[in-house]
């Protein structure tokens, strides 16, 4: 099959075409945005707006600061796209996903491979424009579990339906451990650290803020989120917009994916302070805890990004996300949450290399 979609190629060809000074630059008037209603009621302007066209964009909460609030809350890199980014909050991918679907904004960052997978079996016109981040979770064990083999017959407890829960038990498959434990759903990780710290369940698997706390209170980390993405199971932190978007509006999504790689960059470098100090403003956490929260977080290195697209043969088919959305899409048949696993072909046209080679190949991002 072909690498793109057709639409995807003319997207690629559009968006190299536009000079660089563009994808810099403010785009004009005639950029179409998001003009549904907000999720709640607070919105996080993105600096120096001026009298740009505003894009709503969904982004989470909370202690690790996403790209997307440093550009907002940066005027450096908020002043290199070409609308007024103007983040919406949402509590879960599932959630924005919804909000998406119904015209609430054109795109989330940050949205995990499940909620997105889910999307695409049911034929939600969304596309991967840039695979933001992997996950920085453990499975963290208490005292009573003293070696591996004595995870047998226990409660895990995990975030149900989550990226988290997808990587927990692509790990116990792994291990041939699936029907040796019982993994126990938690509606919130507060929760499950709640039952850990109480002895209800003598292991978790749980993300970094909840991990670190009880680390620190002598737990026994089994393995990390890192560990399991080499067994294909990685819990992914994406980048998505409507396919209506990204065909209207190929520059502004281009300044999209360059700004979210810098930032990255900028938050894991030397001066990460001084970005992720603005952005704690919009992520409701103190500055101390977002930079801490941010420290050596696993954005997906520069030299990895295009291969998540496609594979060695130059197929989309064959790339690292339609691999891990495979089984993501059987992780969600077991859940119940779709019918049948989305076919190579279908998952494909869902991830789109355009603007990804264009940064990468074209040097879009200069």
């Amino acid at each position: 099959m072909p690498t793109t979609a057709p639409s995807s190629r003319a997207r690629l060809l559009a968006a190299v075409a536009v000079p660089l000074v563009a994808l810099t630059a403010a785009c004009g008037s005639s950029t179409s945005t998001s003009t549904g209603p907000s999720s709640s009621g607070s919105t996080a302007q993105a600096a120096g707006g001026g009298d740009k066209p505003e894009l709503k964009f969904a982004y989470f909460k909370g202690d690790v600061a996403g790209p997307e609030a440093v550009v907002a809350t940066d005027p450096g890199l908020s002043g290199k796209l070409g609308v007024k980014l103007k983040l919406v909050p949402i509590d879960s991918g599932v959630a924005g996903i919804a909000q998406l679907k119904g015209g609430a904004f054109p795109g989330i960052s940050g949205v995990g491979n499940p909620p997105t997978v889910a999307a695409i079996g049911k034929e939600t016109p969304i596309e991967v424009v840039f695979v933001e981040s992997l996950d920085s979770a453990g499975l963290v064990v208490d005292k009573t579990i003293t070696s591996d083999d004595q995870l047998v017959g226990q409660k895990i407890g995990a975030l149900v339906g989550s990226t988290l829960d997808f990587e927990l038990r692509g790990w116990l498959k792994s291990k041939g451990l699936t029907d040796k434990v019982q993994v126990v759903a938690f509606q919130s990780e507060a929760a499950l650290a709640a039952a850990y710290k109480s002895g209800s369940v003598h292991a978790a698997y749980i993300s970094q803020a909840f991990l670190i706390d009880l680390k620190s209170k002598g737990g026994r980390v089994v393995v990390t989120a890192a560990d399991i993405a080499k067994l294909g199971y990685a819990a992914l932190g994406l980048l998505i917009v409507t396919q209506d978007y990204a065909k209207a509006n190929p520059a502004i999504v281009q300044q999209l994916v360059c700004t979210v790689r810098t930032a990255q960059q900028l938050e894991l470098g030397p001066d990460a302070a001084r970005y992720i100090t603005p952005a704690a403003g919009i992520l409701g956490v103190k500055p101390q805890q977002a930079i801490d929260g941010t420290k050596d977080y696993p954005y997906v290195p520069d030299a990895e990004q295009l291969s998540w697209f496609k594979g060695a043969d130059g197929q989309v088919t064959s790339g690292k996300l339609v691999q891990n959305f495979t089984l993501t899409g059987e992780f969600l048949v077991t859940q119940k949450r779709l019918d049948a696993v989305p076919s190579p072909t279908v998952l494909a046209a869902h991830v789109d290399p355009t603007f990804v080679e264009a940064a990468y190949e074209k040097n879009a991002c200069a």
